[in-house]
């Protein structure tokens, strides 16, 4: 398994799409990085922070961590490389698994370094202008354990997203999947208020953030949190699970 692992991971590290993407993420936060400095006066780090800008900008790198997840599974299949993993390895479990946790691994280095820059970034600008809004120990408290979550949910995204490669085949199904997903949660988000709670996109900003409450009432689902952390899971689980059942029984092409 540790060998096959292995070789998952230097496959994926030898795609450009891959190194694309790591840039992507990079440019990103540096682009929201610069902006800020011409727009710092305008609001406060701790307020950023609390109504979810910073969230915003470290989950475009967990979706871009979902489409290098995506990748890894449709670019061998398209390329033969899977069917000619399983004639070295048949067993499709251990191929299946493998493939997953290199997902899951190798996206860990790019989201880190993408959410470092924007934390480093974004704390020192508000510093330096004097609008951090808060006590600096807690709000660079508050930074760190949010890129902590920031890099759960990545390795869940990708490995979620090397799941829906295997069910779906074509990345070019597999994300505009996410991207329609999305867009249907903000509609509902604008015209119901009920089941809001149910909703991926507003569990990962509330995981995130670690501020907003998503389900009222008393229990363990009362944490936000925990609500959205297992819920979260929950879905990447499923999504794994049924795409290991797929892969074993369907023709690798």
């Amino acid at each position: 398994m540790t060998g096959l692992l292995w070789a998952e991971l230097r496959r994926f590290g030898a795609r450009p799409a891959i190194r694309w993407i790591a840039a992507g993420m990079l440019g990103h936060v540096a682009l929201a990085v610069a902006l800020t400095v011409f727009e710092v006066g305008s609001s406060t780090l701790a307020r950023m922070l609390e109504q979810g800008a910073i969230s915003f900008y470290a989950l475009t790198s967990v979706f871009l961590a979902y489409v290098a997840g995506v990748l890894l599974v449709t670019g061998d299949a398209a390329s033969g490389g899977t069917r000619a993993l399983l004639t070295v390895e048949p067993r499709r479990s251990r191929v299946y698994w493998s493939k997953v946790a290199a997902a899951a691994l190798a996206v860990l280095p790019g989201v880190a370094a993408a959410y470092t820059l924007l934390a480093l970034g974004m704390y020192g600008v508000h510093a330096r202008a004097g609008m951090l809004g808060g006590p600096a120990s807690d709000l660079a408290t508050e930074l760190t354990w949010s890129g902590v979550r920031v890099l759960a949910l990545a390795a869940c995204a990708a490995a979620g997203g090397a799941a829906l490669g295997v069910l779906v085949r074509r990345w070019w199904v597999a994300v505009p999947l996410v991207v329609v997903w999305f867009l249907v949660e903000e509609t509902a988000l604008s015209t119901a208020s009920a089941g809001q709670q149910w909703f991926l996109f507003t569990n990962a900003d509330t995981w995130v953030r670690g501020t907003r409450t998503v389900v009222p009432g008393d229990g363990l689902l009362a944490v936000p949190l925990v609500h959205s952390a297992l819920l979260l899971l929950g879905a990447a689980v499923v999504l794994t699970v049924l795409g290991w059942v797929v892969f074993r029984r369907r023709d690798v092409p």
